[in-house]
């Protein structure tokens, strides 16, 4: 099994890159004066930012720090293009998701990576956010 602190770490990674993809698109977007795909993309920004701090809460509540990391969104899709990249992203982070919780036993870090893979799976089905509940849904004091 896999230790959940090195787990998560690379999910928060990924989802740096991710917030940081779409906080790209949503600048191109304002700038090209699109309004509705800015409110698109700026509440996918919104979920993706809510899975970092997520995941950066576990790894402090496990007693880790939080790696400092530079994240790179690799190539950003043109506002033409952007949903097929975003669909395809989406797609490789549901798979991750899917795979990490087959390598996590403890019950409250599968939670907090079962909620954020629910949220994965709206973005891919619909391209929209804001599918993050508000708040933790586990009972404060475990760890």
């Amino acid at each position: 099994m896999r230790p959940a602190l090195d787990l998560l770490q690379e999910g928060r990674r990924r989802e740096l890159e991710q917030a940081l993809f779409y906080r790209l698109l949503t600048g191109r977007a304002e700038r090209a004066g699109d309004s509705a795909t800015a409110e698109r993309l700026n509440a996918l920004l919104a979920d993706e930012q809510h899975h970092v701090a997520r995941l950066t809460a576990r790894i402090l509540e496990l007693g880790g720090l939080p790696e400092r990391v530079a994240p790179a969104p690799g190539a950003v899709a043109s506002l033409e293009t952007w949903e097929g990249e975003a669909r395809r992203r989406e797609a490789d982070e549901v798979a991750w998701y899917e795979n990490a919780l087959n390598s996590v036993e403890d019950p409250k870090t599968r939670s907090v990576l079962e909620e954020i893979l629910d949220s994965e799976r709206h973005h891919g089905d619909g391209l929209a956010g804001k599918w993050m509940p508000a708040g933790p849904t586990t009972d404060k004091g475990e760890t």
